[in-house]
């Protein structure tokens, strides 16, 4: 049997937190990533929320992210604005670019910002918030790894490859949509495989191109 543990908020954030700053995070960045993870837990979306702590120190210990780069911010013209995450998760490199990226898009009336050499794990709903609630309507995407494939194949070409979007309502809280252009997340397969629950069908398929109802069988487990 598993045990469920409740946690407030802010025990999931500080539990977070010293995950990652005791696996050697810097401060910045680790409060970045808690404060993302907490977000998933509060808007119920498991697949983006605590259990991201696991593959985020994972990627660390492997030497896929750095855990303290300082973002480079380049102005690259009056709409254009780039950062340079020196490998780091995304996340502290957005946070910093974000205050001169608003004054681009409220001085031209749009504008692009690009975070390049970095690693992008976390639900794209957390870039899309800061902007809505700034009344401005934002549009976000990334793309990933060859784990999706067409239909009617048995080879990945594709990635989950998420798109956000969101805009702001007068007198009501901001629209935000945010999805991946797979059947589902690929978090919700990951949750589906440590659970040991079926996958529902059209979510999965194994090398043969057989639809698979348990993970194992449709997805590498990770290391």
């Amino acid at each position: 049997m598993t045990a469920s543990i409740r946690l407030t908020l802010d025990q999931a954030y500080h539990l977070a937190q010293r995950a990652l700053r005791s696996n050697g995070f810097s401060a910045e960045h680790a409060d970045a990533v808690a404060q993302n993870v907490t977000a998933g837990e509060r808007d119920g979306c498991a697949s983006h929320g605590l259990y991201r702590i696991l593959g985020c120190v994972h990627s660390l210990r492997m030497g896929k992210v750095s855990a303290d780069a300082e973002p480079e911010l380049i102005d690259s013209a009056p709409a254009i604005m780039r950062v340079n995450a020196h490998g780091a998760f995304s996340l502290v490199a957005y946070r910093r670019a974000l205050p001169a990226f608003v004054d681009k898009v409220k001085h031209n009336g749009i504008a692009a910002l690009a975070i390049n050499h970095c690693v992008h794990f976390s639900a794209l709903w957390a870039d899309i918030e800061p902007l809505t609630e700034q009344g401005l309507v934002a549009l976000a995407c990334t793309p990933s790894h060859a784990w999706v494939t067409p239909a009617g194949g048995n080879q990945p070409l594709f990635g989950t490859n998420p798109i956000a979007f969101g805009w702001p309502r007068p007198a009501r809280p901001p629209f935000v949509f945010d999805m991946a252009t797979s059947a589902a997340a690929r978090g919700e397969i990951e949750l589906h495989r440590r659970a040991g629950k079926p996958l529902p069908p059209g979510w999965g398929i194994d090398k043969d191109g057989t639809p698979q109802p348990m993970p194992p069988a449709c997805w590498p487990a990770p290391c």
